[in-house]
């Protein structure tokens, strides 16, 4: 065997160990699980102008997902149609339809049969995700209301049930970690909720971060996984989660009855699974679920 047949030989069998064995490679290629999104909606998910989503798939179960102009999910979008509107980035599509002025005019995405292709739909698989796993939790509060003035910085709160939860502007709020169960959380301008430790958090009604206001996971103690916020939505105009401008999220947001609304030029990590989630415009969305792969 020449020497340029035995290098061929040896790339053949690269690219098999490649496509055979890397867990990745395979994982990135077929349509991803729950534990894959940044952004899941039952409905809709919008994307807005210059917003980003990386790491992290977007899709909805039943809807449409509409990317903005500028807007970039280099992952997966995942949903029944797609609409990509122009000078928007996109990673592989699985969907039915796929539309948009990123084509060009006169053009939808799909293989063609002279000159370059264009990106398009690869097959959708249904259900997009198990509807078990979006079932709707029953939160049950206490009645006992916690203020935090503006200003003033609490000590851990130990697991409990309770009120409504009101942080003041610049105030901080400590949970120590565990189960919670409240009627609804408030947090003014620049005010923090911060959990210590890994907690889940049930709400009853909805959650209000107003601007540069702070939820999750304590920088440098826990990820972003560790905390979830369960939202029942039981509110008159179906809002369940909605930050202001510049706000601060790291953890899993789970609202399947509700509204999500990530703010504008917003950092959020975790996961945000709502009936209808929309991201602002320049806001940024990382992939840190609380949802984890099956185990084996």
């Amino acid at each position: 065997m020449t020497s340029m047949a035995r290098l061929l030989v040896a790339r053949l069998w690269l690219g098999a160990a490649l496509l055979l064995g890397v867990p990745g490679f395979a994982a990135a290629q077929s349509q991803p699980a729950l534990q894959g999104f940044a952004v899941l909606g039952v409905e809709s998910v919008r994307v807005g102008p210059g917003a980003r989503v990386q790491p992290g798939a977007v899709g909805v179960t039943g809807g449409s997902v509409r990317l903005a102009a500028g807007a970039a999910v280099p992952g997966s979008v995942v949903a029944d149609s797609v609409h990509v509107a122009r000078r928007a980035r996109v990673g592989r599509l699985f969907c039915r339809l796929v539309s948009g002025g990123v084509f060009g005019p006169g053009v939808v995405g799909g293989p063609t049969v002279g000159g370059s292709p264009v990106s398009g739909c690869r097959t959708l698989t249904v259900p997009v995700v198990d509807p078990t796993l979006l079932v709707p939790l029953t939160i049950a509060p206490g009645t006992a209301d916690i203020l935090v003035p503006a200003g003033t910085g609490s000590s851990p709160t130990p697991a409990s049930a309770l009120g409504a939860v009101t942080v003041g502007r610049g105030g901080l709020l400590q949970l120590a970690g565990g189960e919670y169960q409240v009627r609804s959380i408030r947090l003014r301008r620049a005010a923090r909720l911060v959990c210590l430790d890994d907690c889940r958090i049930g709400v009853a009604e909805s959650v209000r971060l107003a601007r540069r206001a702070q939820l999750g996971a304590a920088q440098g103690l826990i990820r972003a996984s560790s905390v979830r916020v369960d939202i029942a939505a039981a509110v008159a105009d179906g809002v369940a989660f909605r930050t202001g401008p510049n706000g601060i999220v790291a953890a899993t947001i789970f609202a399947p009855t509700g509204d999500v609304v990530l703010g504008p030029g917003g950092d959020y990590r975790g996961a945000y699974i709502g009936r209808t989630v929309t991201v602002r415009a320049r806001g940024r969305v990382r992939e840190n679920s609380t949802f984890q792969p099956p185990t084996r």
